[in-house]
């Protein structure tokens, strides 16, 4: 099943300096294979966005994904790699851990990342911004991996921002 706006959304990205992404895409085994190993349903754009693409990179920007075996950046690049790294480094004191259901689809350079909610979550399909610099508590949210991605590419729509408890962080920092 086609679909025409994540289709048109990498169309824009193949334009941005440094564009790469996975010629073919990710097989329907290897991305069954990254399902079963963190024990979720992926949201049926991201499905769509691994098969056809990969992953995606270009200056500035991109989503982690499935490259193959032999691609060089490949660590930064496979969202396993990144979403495995991601919950050993919030399993600290004073950190809310990593949520459960969902992969981390991307870093921020700030220092966090954002997490796609897998179908088992009540957010399914959510992509949110979790900081380090609130200690773990999500910033603000996309509703679809689409919006995300169109975010990335096109810088609309904006992401909405979610409450963050500032109580909790003083009391973090006091202590």
């Amino acid at each position: 099943m086609k679909n025409e706006k994540i289709a048109r959304l990498i169309g824009e990205a193949k334009l941005l300096k440094n564009y790469d992404d996975r010629a073919g895409g990710a097989s329907d085994e290897e991305i069954a294979s990254l399902e079963m190993d963190f024990g979720i349903t992926l949201p049926n754009d991201y499905k769509y966005f691994l098969s056809n693409f990969g992953f995606a990179s270009w200056f500035g920007g991109g989503v982690q994904g499935l490259p193959d075996d032999n691609y060089r950046f490949k660590k930064y690049s496979a969202v396993n790699l990144n979403t495995i790294h991601h919950v050993k480094s919030y399993e600290k004191e004073n950190y809310l851990p990593v949520p459960k259901f969902g992969l981390v689809i991307n870093t921020y350079d700030g220092g966090g990342y954002y997490f796609l909610f897998s179908k088992e979550s009540e957010r399914a399909g959510e992509v949110g911004l979790f900081l380090t610099e609130t200690y773990g508590q999500e910033v603000s949210k996309f509703k679809s991996f689409t919006d995300y991605l169109s975010f990335l590419v096109t810088g609309a729509p904006d992401p909405e921002p979610v409450d963050v408890d500032y109580d909790k962080i003083m009391d973090i920092i006091e202590d």
